[in-house]
């Protein structure tokens, strides 16, 4: 049985991908901008902790999304862009 077909149809695999993808994406933004305060607040350890578990978070997801197979990994990173277009709405362009 290959990593694919462990993770269900490939409806599924679209699904789980793009909600994965938006869940992490959400995160993800939102830890941005929790890490760009702390850069201005002068709290450089505790940026620099949570930019690195940004960076592990979102790789985990992605890694996880691509043993599921090449779909999942698609979806999940449309998932993150459309999380990303709902950050930039939300908090402005940069």
């Amino acid at each position: 049985m290959t990593p694919s077909a462990a993770c269900g149809p490939l409806a599924l695999q679209a699904l789980v991908g793009l909600v994965a993808g938006a869940a992490a994406g959400f995160v993800y933004f939102r830890a941005l901008w929790w890490n760009v305060a702390l850069f201005e607040r002068g709290a450089t350890p505790g940026a620099l902790a949570l930019l690195a578990a940004r960076f592990f978070a979102l790789a985990a997801v992605l890694t996880a999304l691509a043993l599921c197979g090449a779909l999942a990994l698609l979806a999940g990173a449309g998932g993150l862009l459309a999380a990303r277009r709902a950050a930039l709405r939300k908090f402005g362009k940069p």
